[in-house]
């Protein structure tokens, strides 16, 4: 399916400016996050455990993190030694092992969130009027979007 308005050269600029925008408005929240005790990998893989029913293999977390097995199973054995994750056997093959999120750990990332979101509210009712406001949150729909959007393969 091709797109039937293309993109002008400006757009393509504008784009770019946006990406900036973007990084540094994450950047920022990353900066909001470096508030709390953990590091933000492994407040991301406890995150994605969350997202992920609180519960998870290895390979999963990987996969949801975009990690290479090494450096998920040195994050887990750094969350499991601070009690923020624990290893269970699979109840249907006792060779596999899932990552189970403790109240601890989903307590951290939900005060990190907290705490960004608290940031993130603040500078919008400083920064931005009531239609800019609406505007913003308007706009969230098209970045998640933009954020799940897959490429088609071979074409």
């Amino acid at each position: 399916m091709t797109n039937p308005d293309p993109m002008s050269p400006t757009e393509r600029e504008q784009l770019g400016a946006l990406r900036l925008q973007l990084m540094a408005l994450l950047r920022r929240l990353r900066r909001e996050s470096d508030s709390g005790d953990l590091p933000l990998s492994k407040l991301m893989l406890l995150a994605a455990l969350l997202r992920l029913g609180g519960t998870a293999s290895p390979t999963e977390l990987g996969t949801a993190e975009g990690l290479r097995s090494s450096n998920v199973a040195a994050l887990l054995r750094e969350l499991e030694k601070e009690g923020m994750v624990r290893r269970e056997a699979d109840a249907g093959d006792r060779r596999r092992l899932h990552v189970v999120i403790t109240d601890a750990g989903a307590e951290a990332v939900l005060a990190n969130r907290s705490r960004r979101e608290a940031w993130m509210a603040e500078a919008v009712e400083a920064c931005l009027s009531a239609e800019e406001r609406a505007q913003l949150i308007a706009v969230g729909t098209l970045l998640q979007r933009l954020a799940e959007y897959q490429a088609p393969s071979g074409g």
